[in-house]
């Protein structure tokens, strides 16, 4: 903290510098931020759920960085993809006693999901085959963009793969695409839209378009198309689906379409809003 306040005084001396101790049941100084950055600091944390928790309450957006792991050390158990966290003994890791818990990536995510917080990107660094929380050399780092669902409950959507670059005002998919929705907290809700076109160019090739939507295994809702239009493809959520669930939703594309002189696997067209919610997706709710 001494070097950051030389750092302070000599480049920002306007800037406040508070140091507050987070494995108690701090404060902030102030009740709102826009835009909190917390770059390796988890796995030092005793109780990280309870400061995550803090933060979404006070914070809009969040970047976070931590160290996370693929394999345990000494079995080589797979952990990836389960929501699970490694609890480090005294000086295992970097022979440094403050280090505490190192997540997998799926435990990373349910940790921000359970605390108040969104998944709405992320990425890794370093290691990124058999990383496990202990070796120098097998260390890998995931950073990630997170929405507080505490202080934003409403409706979240955010494209995942099959979408191909905004064009004015629309945008391919491709045959597969897949949608990453938060449904609000404060409502119950059973069915959803998404508006898409099909041009004639797709029709042309032999008709009719059919599209299905599945969540997990489970067909939520299919439409077969044989004229060029704009409409929405209809479907319901299962119904065990509570208020504030994250899924995601996995669309096909079934056409006999292939274009000419683009490379390009294209399904149908999706026009763009403006809503920042849904990445200018036209997906609603009902």
């Amino acid at each position: 903290m001494r070097g950051a306040d030389l750092l302070r005084r000599s480049l920002a001396p306007s800037m406040s510098l508070h140091d507050i101790d987070l494995d108690s049941h701090f404060a902030l100084p102030r009740r709102d931020y826009s835009l909190i950055l917390f770059l390796g600091t988890l796995y030092h944390l005793k109780n990280p759920y309870h400061v995550l928790e803090t933060l979404a309450a006070a914070g809009d957006w969040c970047v976070l960085s931590t160290r996370v792991a693929q394999l345990t050390p000494r079995t080589g158990a797979h952990i990836e993809t389960e929501p699970l966290a490694y609890l480090l003994d005294r000086r295992e890791a970097n022979d440094d006693p403050t280090n505490f818990w190192i997540f997998s990536a799926a435990g990373l995510v349910r940790l921000a999901e359970r605390t108040g917080w969104m998944v709405a990107a992320s990425e890794r660094a370093g290691c990124t085959v058999d990383s496990d929380p202990v070796r120098a050399d097998r260390d890998q780092r995931m950073f990630v963009l997170l929405r507080s669902r505490t202080r934003h409950p409403e409706l979240w959507v955010r494209p995942m793969e099959g979408w191909h670059a905004v064009e004015t005002g629309w945008r391919w998919t491709a045959r597969r695409f897949a949608l990453e929705v938060s449904l609000p907290a404060a409502q119950r809700t059973s069915e959803f839209a998404l508006r898409f076109t099909i041009p004639e160019v797709v029709l042309a090739a032999g008709s009719p378009v059919r599209m299905t939507c599945h969540s997990t295994g489970k067909l939520l809702g299919s439409i077969s198309c044989d004229r060029a239009e704009t409409i929405e493809f209809r479907g319901r959520f299962p119904q065990d689906t509570a208020p504030g669930t994250m899924l995601r939703l996995d669309f096909e594309v079934e056409s006999k379409f292939a274009p000419q002189g683009d490379a390009r696997e294209l399904g149908v067209i999706v026009p763009t809003t403006e809503f920042a919610n849904t990445h200018g997706i036209p997906f609603r709710i009902s």
